[in-house]
């Protein structure tokens, strides 16, 4: 009997170790698992840190990129005005007037028809209105005469049309008027029209104020 309890002792005191084995392996293995669990954890999120990371830094050079286009483009547009069409710092903005396409401009003529006026009496005044040195007196004295009420029609003249341009001869301006043929200009003319026909052909800028009542 002895023996025999002896015996159940031991294979149960062997089950009990062997449960105790099971119990720890289970606990050893948790806790592996646990740490392995947080480790792989801990990984995916250094992982989307240094996905964030990267995202940030091309988002950030894509902004510098675009950024450099930017001040690129402002220094080109800026060189433009101030090196190429020279408007940069003109305070005054320039007037320009529009002619629309086909329109008819009843305040200019050329020398070969500046005697088809529809007005029984006008006047013709020929200069350079482009690149002549005559332009800033000739337009005001246009201008000052037309603010008389009685003023008559005035037709301008451009000699740097090309038009005109072969009319022009300074040495050799005509002091009347015979025929186009033979009609030369200097580089300032005032024509007085009649019926027609030549009038009066001044060539002096004093005499044409005289003529034109402009006493400025």
């Amino acid at each position: 009997m002895e023996k025999q309890k002896s015996k159940k002792n031991i294979s149960s005191s062997r089950k009990s170790n062997v449960k105790k084995v099971t119990e720890k392996k289970s606990q050893v293995s948790k806790e592996v698992s646990k740490v392995n669990i947080e480790k792989l954890n801990e990984s995916v999120k250094k992982n989307k840190i240094k996905y964030r990371t990267d995202e940030q830094k091309e988002m950030l050079q894509f902004l510098v990129v675009i950024l450099i286009v930017i001040v690129c483009c402002g220094a080109i547009y800026l060189c433009t005005r101030a090196f190429i069409t020279k408007d940069l710092f003109k305070t005054k903005e320039e007037k320009v007037e529009e002619t629309t396409p086909g329109a008819i401009d009843y305040n200019v003529a050329t020398i070969g028809t500046m005697l088809n006026g529809p007005y029984e009496e006008y006047y013709v005044v020929i200069y350079d209105a482009v690149n002549g040195e005559h332009i800033a007196k000739m337009s005001s004295l246009v201008s000052q005469y037309k603010q008389n009420e009685k003023a008559k029609h005035v037709y301008t003249v451009d000699l740097s049309n090309v038009l005109n341009s072969s009319y022009y001869e300074p040495e050799n301006a005509s002091a009347t008027f015979t025929s186009f043929q033979d009609f030369k200009v200097g580089d300032i003319t005032l024509i007085k029209v009649r019926k027609g026909a030549v009038n009066k052909l001044i060539t002096d800028y004093d005499k044409m104020k005289s003529e034109l009542g402009v006493t400025k």
